[in-house]
């Protein structure tokens, strides 16, 4: 059987309840593993998964199997199970579990929907809920995974200053520390974004506004107001840092640098260009090989 793919433009619509899911990752995160979840992950990832990472496989089960029942129970109208109405849970599902086979197991070639349908067999003993919509499993293509890591990133920072109704990061440096990831992944997105049509841009113009709402808005807690926030960057000015940067990467790794800078402009075609802004390397960063204007090709932040 086949790995299924999404054939149409996905929609990033789940970003509109990130806020939930994040609530939700950090609730099963911080919840020990039960006996029974970890009974069937182990079974689950000995029978399926024995030559290829089994640890790895199981500590996904148990993660994925806790974060499904944190949803359920708390999009589930009065908590019964005949499950949310809304099932753009489903797709944030399908993120992550994209996001967390791509990090942990990339090099063992794992297709999303098989492992779903792994984890099915042992769900419902293990949470006493069946998983479904399989339909909404699939591969994700990289550029949409790269996009909804920036996404991702940017509202896992956010929220670490802001829980939609107060300041919550405890001193004015944690917040501006968080504050400058932001504005870090902020670039990795904005620079995809010189016309402003596609989905992935607007679900960039949307986070726009909530973190200029809330840098407009003077919240405090401490010596930290929410007007410390630092400022995110323009397409134009993001792209002049960006050619700017790599002008002098390019002067000085290479002896005619400013020669060879020059003509690029001028012979390359526009996606060998763009391929080149999104995957210069710089070995400086703490958790990737890639800058700040280019999205982690791991780079989703998961607990």
């Amino acid at each position: 059987m086949g790995c299924p793919r999404n054939n149409t433009n996905e929609s990033y619509s789940f970003f509109e309840n990130i806020e939930v899911y994040l609530n939700a990752v950090k609730s099963s995160g911080n919840t020990p593993t039960p006996k029974e979840v970890s009974k069937e992950c182990t079974s689950m990832s000995d029978i399926f998964y024995k030559n290829n990472n089994p640890e790895v496989a199981k500590s996904i089960c148990e993660q994925f199997l806790k974060l499904y029942k944190s949803l359920i129970d708390t999009l589930s109208p009065s908590r019964d199970k005949t499950g949310p109405s809304d099932l753009r849970f489903m797709d944030f599902l399908n993120y992550w579990l994209n996001a967390e086979l791509k990090k942990k197991m990339y090099n063992k070639n794992i297709c999303v929907r098989h492992f779903y349908d792994d984890l099915d067999n042992y769900a419902y003993d293990a949470i006493n809920y069946s998983l479904y919509n399989y339909d909404k499993i699939y591969v994700i293509k990289n550029d949409d995974l790269e996009n909804m890591n920036i996404l991702y990133n940017l509202y896992s920072n956010f929220y670490i200053v802001y829980d939609g109704s107060k300041i919550v990061c405890d001193r004015k440096d944690t917040c501006l520390e968080y504050s400058k990831k932001c504005v870090q992944e902020y670039k990795k997105g904005i620079i995809k974004c010189k016309e402003k049509g596609s989905v992935f841009c607007q679900a960039i113009e949307k986070f726009n506004g909530k973190y200029e709402s809330l840098q407009s808005s003077s919240k405090s807690k401490g010596d930290f107001n929410s007007k410390d926030l630092i400022s995110l960057p323009s397409y134009e000015q993001a792209f002049e840092e960006y050619q700017s940067e790599l002008n002098k990467r390019i002067t000085i790794f290479t002896p005619f640098g400013k020669w060879i800078s020059i003509n690029k402009k001028n012979q390359e075609k526009r996606h060998v260009m763009k391929e080149k802004m999104y995957n210069y390397i710089d070995n400086s960063k703490e958790y990737s090989i890639y800058n700040e204007y280019t999205p982690y090709r791991f780079g989703y932040n998961s607990t």
